[in-house]
């Protein structure tokens, strides 16, 4: 069973709001700023300029990486947190850096609760989607009690690096969590959107104790309410490192994408 309000603003042209206190006429207030592409990341541009402290400016909610793809980056209520391969979560302090990051500010338009047992990750995509439009962009809150929670953090690479897929393949960590507590950040995005970021659903996850986070594979839950914010569209700001300039981004990276989302 599922409980829905509002879900018509989901399609609907949003007001001009002041969100976590910032300028309400910002150029970026209700759309998707990315900092450069997931197909230089999946080239292998694994380091960035970008500050977790200039981030912060761009959104208070979202995911991305770590130079050196070290950890999984969850943006939760302005504060960054980062989820390493040895399973701390820890605040990412104000001076580190990205080298991918999808962010904005949040403000849910539509709240769906979700009541049913052993709803399963892919069951609530299959829902969502099936109410959403396709073509649109929306940031995604799920948050809930999970029986059972599966994710990944990725370990750091080192020069000179490889595809994201290959390093993936050999350095990332698989963490289980059974009757987990706490919030599923993210995205889900238009397939036109496919070679500058991740098309479909890319949620991380944030347990409230701090104690568990990553990269979602799947999960399965009783009852969530998933918060959806309806963004009017994206910016992307180039990775400035020079690692970028060279990187040839002529190939389709799609099928190596799936394999590892």
């Amino acid at each position: 069973m599922f409980a829905l309000a509002g879900l018509q603003s989901c399609h609907s042209p949003q007001k001009s709001v002041s969100r976590s206190g910032k300028n309400p006429n910002a150029r970026e207030q209700d759309f998707m700023y990315q900092y450069s592409i997931i197909d230089a990341l999946m080239a292998g541009v694994f380091d960035g300029d970008l500050t977790i402290g200039k981030l912060k400016a761009k959104g208070d909610f979202g995911v991305g990486t770590f130079n050196k793809v070290d950890g999984e980056l969850i943006m939760h209520k302005g504060r960054v947190y980062k989820m390493s391969s040895d399973g701390s979560v820890k605040e990412a302090p104000d001076a580190d850096s990205t080298s991918a990051a999808f962010v904005k500010f949040f403000k849910s338009d539509t709240v769906i609760y979700f009541k049913e047992p052993n709803l399963t990750y892919e069951k609530i995509q299959e829902l969502l989607v099936n109410k959403l439009n396709e073509n649109s962009i929306y940031a995604i809150k799920i948050t809930g009690t999970f029986s059972s929670m599966t994710t990944r953090a990725a370990s750091p690479a080192k020069p000179p690096y490889k595809t994201l897929t290959a390093h993936l393949g050999e350095n990332q960590k698989l963490f289980n969590y059974t009757n987990t507590t706490g919030t599923c950040v993210g995205f889900l995005l238009p397939p036109y959107l496919a070679r500058t970021n991740v098309p479909g659903f890319h949620l991380h996850y944030l347990s409230g104790d701090l104690k568990a986070g990553g990269h979602i594979f799947k999960f399965s839950t009783n009852a969530v309410a998933v918060e959806i914010d309806f963004t009017k569209g994206f910016t992307i700001e180039n990775n400035t490192n020079a690692e970028f300039r060279n990187v040839n981004l002529k190939p389709d990276r799609g099928a190596e994408l799936k394999k590892i989302e």
